[in-house]
């Protein structure tokens, strides 16, 4: 033993002249290298654990461009924001923008740049505006449309997973230019709120060849609309009936038109839920929208963003339960009044 460590020994030092071991010049070069190694895999280390610390506390996505086909042109209906989109340097062509799976689906996808969706909130607005005492008219104008932002369609094609689509069925809301609606809780306050539920592109890669199944709308985002209220008033030409509500979750879709318009394109028929927490059902659709760099849009935001407040109620407004009134307008709404 003693003889192998004195080989060792010297194959690594040797003596001077005073009888001193000195380190060969090999020895000192090869144990620079080794130092050298070493504080770069420390700071490798200490690099990784700095990446992951960052990443536990705001989670990054990484975007994975995809291609996809350009839209069918389709009559637009412009808001007063495509202007300001496009000299923001926001992408309106959707082959620009990449899409990633979140940490909660793989169908369901965030579109980066996140600025995106401004487009997407100009019709949310919509969506809450006639919610909230705005009749369609109203809102289409106030919010720089030229036409509702809405398409009536019987069925959307989406994806049912990551390699099968299904055609779901939609209904839409009365699209009389005069119809209005107040969606309200028990203090008689707005009680509708939306939250992003992910995107996904109407097109598949198989091959070498591109797939469109969306038609005209290259990308399909879904929506969650929370109606907390439990009292709905109608009223359409002077007439007003107060209904009861139960609190229900629904599911809308909107479509990507281009140039940075959006289109409601229907709720789907099912699933609806019923909602029996509404501090349970906030919190899910903050964390959601939040996964997908989106937010909650709801009364609050309609006033801080748009400057809309919730239509003055009627006065004994409760009291309007006549169900001729109910049937009046029913039957103007589906046109069958005399």
């Amino acid at each position: 033993m003693k003889s192998l460590w004195k080989t060792i020994l010297d194959g690594l030092t040797y003596k001077d002249l005073a009888g001193k071991r000195q380190p060969r010049i090999y020895t000192v070069v090869t144990g620079l290298i080794l130092l050298l190694l070493l504080m770069a895999g420390g700071m490798a280390g200490l690099n990784r654990y700095l990446m992951m610390s960052r990443v536990q506390v705001t989670p990054e996505t990484v975007s994975i461009p995809t291609e996809t086909q350009s839209p069918v042109e389709t009559k637009i209906p412009a808001t007063e924001t495509t202007a300001a989109e496009a000299s923001s340097g926001c992408p309106t062509d959707s082959s620009q923008w990449s899409f990633t799976p979140s940490m909660i689906s793989e169908t369901y996808q965030v579109i980066q740049p996140a600025c995106v969706y401004q487009g997407l909130e100009i019709t949310i607005a919509w969506a809450l505006a006639v919610r909230e005492g705005y009749s369609r008219a109203e809102a289409t104008e106030l919010l720089g449309f030229s036409e509702m932002p809405m398409r009536q369609m019987e069925t959307v094609t989406i994806p049912k997973n990551a390699s099968e689509l299904i055609d779901v069925p939609v209904s839409f809301i009365p699209t009389h230019p005069e119809f209005r609606e107040w969606r309200l809780n028990a203090s008689g306050k707005a009680a509708v709120a939306y939250g992003l539920r992910g995107c996904f592109e109407t097109s598949s890669v198989k091959g070498n060849r591109v797939e469109i199944w969306g038609g005209e709308y290259p990308v399909i985002c879904l929506v969650v609309e929370d109606a907390e209220n439990t009292q709905i008033l109608y009223s359409l030409n002077d007439h007003m009936y107060t209904a009861p509500a139960t609190p229900m979750r629904s599911f809308l879709l909107f479509g990507y038109l281009g140039d940075g318009q959006w289109v409601w394109l229907g709720t789907q028929t099912e699933p609806k839920l019923e909602i029996s927490n509404a501090e349970e059902i906030a919190s899910d659709r903050l964390t959601v929208a939040t996964l997908y760099d989106s937010q909650p849009w709801d009364a609050k935001w309609l006033n801080t963003t748009h400057h809309l407040d919730m239509q003055p109620l009627p006065e004994n407004w409760q009291s309007f339960t006549n169900e001729n009134e109910k049937q009046y307008i029913l039957s103007v709404l589906l046109g069958t009044a005399p």
